[in-house]
């Protein structure tokens, strides 16, 4: 080979190496520009928020005797039940078969299931007219609505009986005696 082709071979491979040099560095640039690129887009963010409160239902069944005068009646044990009046009751005999129409309403914001109601009486206590070998029955009948939305009234009805042959023993004897419903939401 001559001197002239070494020389222009030696010149195209630094020309080849320079370029390659170029390109890598070049490629570097763009490399170091993309991470640049993504750093930046992953800086910009937005976010959505919520916000908002809640409550809880309120849960108010309430009781009458003459469905306009409406009492929170909770418990029994402080005094705070629907009094049934005395009159109501009065006055038991033989074959006795008296009713009293018990109003519910739902004085709450939710719907409530009502129970068939229960009726305690103090049939333990021997000088009871619900005590004895034959004594007097209470019962309560099912609310004819089952379900009572809210704002809603519903009535049942407690029953007094008492036997046709119920004993003279009975004379002048009382009872005590607790109806309870219970509204479940």
């Amino acid at each position: 080979m001559t001197s002239t082709n070494v020389a222009a071979s030696e010149q195209d491979r630094d020309k080849r190496r320079r370029r390659g040099a170029l390109v890598r560095f070049g490629l570097a640039g763009v490399a170091v520009l993309g991470v640049g690129a993504a750093v930046t887009s992953a800086a910009w963010t937005d976010d959505a928020w919520f916000a908002g409160s809640a409550s809880a239902a309120e849960v108010e069944l309430q009781g009458s005797i003459d469905g306009s005068t409406w009492y929170d009646a909770d418990t029994n044990g402080s005094g705070i039940a629907v009094a049934i009046p005395e009159q109501e009751l009065a006055g038991l005999n033989q074959g006795a078969d008296e009713t009293v129409t018990l109003h519910l309403k739902n004085d709450g914001n939710t719907p409530l299931t009502l129970g068939s109601g229960t009726v305690t009486t103090d049939s333990g206590d021997p000088t009871s007219v619900f005590a004895g070998a034959k004594p007097a029955t209470a019962q309560i009948s099912a609310a004819p609505a089952s379900e009572l939305a809210a704002g809603a009234t519903t009535t049942a009805t407690l029953r007094i009986t008492t036997p046709a042959d119920w004993p003279a023993d009975y004379q002048g004897k009382t009872g005590e005696l607790t109806v309870q419903f219970t509204g479940q939401s």
